[in-house]
């Protein structure tokens, strides 16, 4: 069984929280250290629709309104649909 601090933090959100943290680090360093090595725009789309998908999940774990939750997953999918279209169309 998993103790109760991993259970709280999972069951309030804070999980998703740090997530989200982690993400953030990822983006600061593709943007400082790799500006002329990577297609910084399509990696930061891609992150986006992931922190989209755990903002959503934060705020269902911390029982936010339907509404919130809908606004994030909406954020991701713009992210998501941004990034696919970049993707598809690069070369066209």
């Amino acid at each position: 069984m998993w103790p109760d601090w991993v259970i709280a933090f999972v069951g309030d959100g804070r999980i998703a929280l740090l997530a989200l943290a982690v993400i953030g680090l990822e983006a600061l360093v593709i943007v400082v250290f790799m500006r002329s090595r990577a297609r910084v725009g399509s990696l930061i789309l891609t992150m986006a629709s992931g922190a989209g998908l755990l903002g959503a999940l934060y705020a269902a774990l911390s029982g936010a309104s339907a509404g919130m939750i809908a606004v994030w997953l909406v954020l991701a999918l713009l992210a998501h649909a941004s990034d696919m279209g970049t993707r598809l169309f690069r070369n066209t």
